[in-house]
């Protein structure tokens, strides 16, 4: 007995497109929706936003349940989401180390020039910064050099404030291309 391959090729091509058809007009109906609604995509925006950090593709960061109280604050704040949540956050361990209690490790006059560039302090020889390279993975740290010394300061404030104050939850897989 002969199989005609081709003719069930032809004929499940043909269920599929029936079958997308059929989807398309029930979508056109209202019926059924593909598209999130807003509130479900700004859901979707703020707790699964995949951010990236060098070549490494990063998990996604659950939002801040602390609120800034001082300008200072609400400064570091805004600086921290577009400068560093990328690569940390306050309590875990994301690509570079959890920033929470940084100022007992370091103190400002190292963290700022650490901040701004990260490459120079490990090349000088510094043994903390050549530790913390090794330690995560030898992923450099971008360089922040337009950041002024008063916007460091504000971060770290921020940073101070929102220790232990929430609890992240992130996916086990996020893929970004």
């Amino acid at each position: 007995m002969r199989t005609n391959f081709a003719g069930f090729f032809l004929a499940a091509g043909m269920g599929l497109i029936v079958l997308l058809l059929g989807l398309g007009a029930l979508s056109m109906a209202g019926l059924v929706s593909f598209v999130p609604s807003v509130n479900q995509a700004l859901a979707v925006e703020d707790s699964l936003a995949v951010p990236r950090c060098g070549n490494i593709d990063m998990p996604a960061m659950s939002s801040v349940s602390y609120v800034p109280t001082t300008a200072q604050e609400k400064e570091g704040e805004a600086l921290f989401k577009s400068n560093c949540y990328q690569c940390h956050d306050v309590n875990e361990k994301v690509v570079g180390p959890a920033l929470g209690g940084i100022t007992k490790r370091r103190n400002i006059s190292w963290l700022i020039p650490w901040i701004r560039n990260s490459a120079k302090v490990v090349a000088s020889g510094d043994e903390y910064a050549i530790k913390l390279f090794n330690d995560n993975g030898k992923q450099q740290m971008p360089s922040f050099q337009g950041l002024s010394e008063k916007e460091i300061i504000s971060i770290i404030k921020y940073v101070e404030a929102i220790e232990g104050q929430r609890a992240v939850a992130y996916p086990t897989t996020v893929a970004v291309d």
